[in-house]
C-alpha cells in the first residue's frame, strides 16, 4: 500500500505521540511551528539546495512545505538528516 504523510503529521511530535518505530516522526528541532520551512530557512539555503539532498525537486520541496503528502521513503530522509545520523556527505555522493 503507497502512503503518503502530510507534513504536519510528519512534524508533528512530541512525548506523548512519538511512537518509536515510526520513522516518519521528526525531532522537536523540526516541529510545530518551526517546521520544514524554518529548519530550512534556518539553514540559509533555498529550496533546491535542501530538497536536493533528498532526491526532491524544488517544486515538490515547496509542495511540501506548504501541508502536501511527503512520501515515506523522503520523510525517512529527513527525520534522519534532521537527527544528525545522515549528513550532507551520505546524501549527495
Amino acid at each position: 500500500m503507497d502512503h503518503e504523510y502530510n507534513v504536519q503529521t510528519v512534524l508533528e511530535s512530541n512525548a506523548v505521540s512519538y511512537a518509536a518505530n515510526d520513522p516518519c516522526h521528526l525531532p522537536a528541532a523540526a516541529t510545530g511551528a518551526v517546521g520544514l520551512r524554518q529548519f530550512r530557512i534556518s539553514k540559509r539555503e533555498s529550496q533546491a539546495i535542501f530538497w536536493a539532498r533528498f532526491g526532491v525537486t524544488q517544486s515538490s520541496g515547496s509542495r511540501f512545505e506548504t501541508g502536501l503528502g511527503v512520501p515515506p521513503p523522503v520523510a525517512i530522509l529527513v527525520k534522519l538528516y534532521v537527527n544528525g545520523k545522515l549528513s550532507d556527505g551520505d546524501l549527495l555522493d
